[in-house]
């Protein structure tokens, strides 16, 4: 009889269906602000709370697909929630330089090229509400993208986990703001990444407060300090987050060792904003920011300013600078849309017994979008930059002085 009820039970186990895995969405409780609002009492308070929810309830059925929380799946056994999604972009470009003679005459100004430009990144997510009511989130991501060789860099977008407020791992600088992720030409090129440990909390409903200790090691394109152990820069960030307006503004102080040589103390600020608005029943966004540092170069300037200007930096290098971008995007229906960005990169390199190094460079892009399907984008985008790089026994910096003017066409799927 034993045997037989055992047998039974196997059956019975075996007749069962397979459980199929759940859909769920990666989106963390918000947490309680330090000053919350006092409770509205009154009849006239609560009237309007129903109506500003209902606004909130359309707002998020009209809001674009890269703002909702992600989608995935419950995982069996563990019971977090897991979304993996990616983006690929493929374009044409055609790259023309134009240098004056002295530059020319180094033979390093770059040749005239059509490329074919490829980039692919994946994201893993995970997310789980504790048995203590904590929330614990966990992102990894990284690109491949094609380089000047044929060959693929890759690279680790993010890789942290989050408990509550508090964050720790590889992931973007707090205080960066402006992304121009809207751009082919910046969006191709990774974030600044950091080593991080931080902490953010709401103060009210409207403002929130990070800190966090962070790390610019973590990015190789960063030219790094030669003498010593350094302790990692400190970042102090404020944002304001309304219905239509948004307000950034950071803080960073950072110690640069040198050799022979007591530390360079470095520091930076940024103020940025965001204003979504509509004009003439189009939607448009304008947004901007403006960062100044003095010994603190990687945190002025975009990626692709960067890119163009830390390569002439040694790490422990004295440097001021400023940069600043204006950008304005408009939805002309719900296919068709366009940005356009103006910027200024400004950095000055100053050395004893020598003339001061600088380099400045101004940029003006544009684009039109079109989406003719949930995650598809096609585009056209053009820009020029007006480069002047002028330091003393760099031949290189001589011949990347002048004008670049791009163009491409670009499609980009989201999945």
């Amino acid at each position: 009889m034993i045997w037989f009820g055992t047998f039974a039970g196997e059956a019975r186990a075996a007749g069962r269906p397979p459980l199929l895995l759940r859909s769920c969405k990666i989106e963390a409780p918000d947490l309680a602000p330090v000053f919350p609002k006092p409770p509205a009492v009154s009849l006239k308070a609560a009237d309007a709370q129903a109506a500003d929810d209902d606004d909130e309830e359309d707002d998020t059925e009209e809001e674009d697909e890269e703002d909702r929380p992600p989608s995935g799946f419950v995982s069996p056994g563990l019971g977090s929630c897991i979304a993996i999604s990616g983006t690929v972009n493929a374009g044409l470009q055609r790259d023309e330089y134009r240098a004056n003679a002295s530059a020319r005459a180094t033979g390093l100004v770059p040749q005239n090229a059509t490329s074919f430009p490829l980039s692919t990144t994946f994201r893993i997510e995970s997310g789980q509400s504790l048995a203590n009511g904590q929330y614990l989130a966990a992102a990894f991501e990284f690109s491949f993208d094609t380089n000047s060789e044929g060959g693929n860099d890759i690279t680790i977008g993010e890789a942290s986990v989050t408990l509550g407020a508090f964050s720790a791992g590889l992931a973007s600088s707090r205080f960066d703001f402006w992304a121009g992720d809207e751009f082919a030409f910046i969006a191709r090129i990774p974030s600044r990444t950091v080593a991080l440990i931080g902490y953010e909390r709401p103060l009210t409903d409207t403002i929130s407060l990070s800190l966090s200790a962070e790390d610019v090691a973590a990015d190789q394109r960063i030219p790094q300090a030669s003498a010593g152990r350094r302790v990692p820069d400190g970042v102090a960030r404020l944002v304001y987050e309304g219905d239509e307006l948004t307000l950034h503004g950071a803080v960073a102080l950072r110690e640069v060792p040198r050799i022979g040589a007591a530390s360079l103390s470095g520091r930076a600020a940024i103020i940025g904003a965001t204003w979504e608005g509509d004009l003439l029943d189009k939607s448009f966004t304008l947004s901007g920011q403006i960062a100044g540092a003095v010994n603190a170069a990687p945190y002025i300037g975009s990626q692709l300013d960067r890119r163009t200007a830390l390569p002439f930096l040694s790490g422990d290098q004295t440097s001021r600078g400023w940069s600043g971008v204006v950008s304005l995007g408009w939805e002309w229906t719900d296919e068709w849309s366009s940005n356009a960005y103006i910027s200024r990169y400004m950095l000055t390199l100053p050395r004893v017994g020598d003339a001061t190094g600088q380099v400045r460079i101004d940029r003006l892009a544009a684009n039109v979008i079109w989406k003719p399907a949930k995650g598809l984008r096609l585009g056209l985008e053009g820009s020029v930059a007006w480069q002047r790089i002028d330091i003393t026994g760099l031949a290189l910096a001589a011949g990347l002085s002048g004008r670049q003017s791009s163009a491409q066409l670009f499609i980009e799927r989201v999945f």
